[in-house]
């Protein structure tokens, strides 16, 4: 894979997450409440997908760097993080959290095939 296109993918994600963090989640929010499943669960799918590209930048240049690995990693980043936040006073546990890293990790699967097989 070409040096380049992980610090885009990158780039882009942050970009992504930031204006999600600063305005997005707040339209989200006036429009459907706090109890929507798409403003609760967003945070997550960002999440993992910022993790997997920060490893996979990280790891760019190993031989065991696969999709597979990278996805895995932010996924199960994020769902330990879930299952941790029933011991933190304030925060809650949520299955559409799990259900969000999940689709977060395969988005980065899918993301990062795509972009290996075309670089061979």
């Amino acid at each position: 894979m070409k040096k380049s296109l992980p610090i885009i993918y990158l780039a882009v994600a942050v970009c992504v997450a930031a204006a999600v963090q600063l305005g997005y989640s707040a339209f989200l929010y006036k429009k459907y409440g706090t109890d929507s499943i798409l403003t609760g669960c967003l945070p997550n799918f960002i999440a993992v997908v910022l993790i997997s590209l920060i490893y996979n930048l990280i790891k760019i240049n190993k031989k065991d760097a696969t999709p597979l690995k990278m996805s895995i990693m932010g996924t199960f980043t994020m769902i330990f993080y879930e299952f941790t936040q029933t011991f933190i006073q304030g925060r809650t546990f949520d299955w559409f959290d799990i259900f969000a890293s999940l689709i977060g990790g395969l988005f980065v699967y899918i993301t990062l095939s795509l972009t290996y097989v075309r670089s061979k």
